[in-house]
């Protein structure tokens, strides 16, 4: 595993490497939890630069925060105490009928519910910017 780098990578990265020498998920590990190539990971600890989505996917894996996990500070890299995730009834019965599916079937459903919800996040996004421009020329 890669030592944490000097104070001249990107904060991000410090954040990365952090968290690749706490789980021993190498850069390709990372890659793959968000569904981009290893050259695409890579860039993150060369530019700093990261996709919002897949800032959350990593955030969502490692039970960090996004704030952490973006923050612009390099003083201090150290992972934050994260308490134990408690899930709801509907959460469990989710994820147990998840686990009783068909692993040819998993992906599927997987995308199924992403391109669900990008379709909601979209439509929002559509409503949002609608009512900006009806609220500026009512103005």
């Amino acid at each position: 595993m890669k030592e944490e780098k000097s104070s001249l990578e990107p904060p991000i990265a410090a954040r990365l490497y952090h968290l690749m020498n706490k789980t021993g998920v190498n850069k390709s590990g990372l890659a793959r939890i968000c569904g981009i190539t290893p050259q695409a990971a890579g860039r993150w600890f060369t530019k700093g630069k990261i996709s919002k989505d897949s800032a959350l996917k990593l955030s969502e894996a490692f039970g960090v925060s996004l704030s952490w996990l973006l923050s612009d500070e390099t003083d201090n890299p150290e992972l934050p105490t994260v308490s134990e995730v408690v899930l709801s009834e509907r959460q469990r019965e989710l994820l147990n009928l998840f686990d009783r599916l068909p692993e040819s079937d998993k992906d599927n459903y997987i995308e199924a519910l992403r391109t669900k919800v990008e379709n909601y996040d979209k439509l929002f996004n559509e409503l949002l910017k609608s009512r900006n421009i009806k609220e500026l020329s009512l103005k």
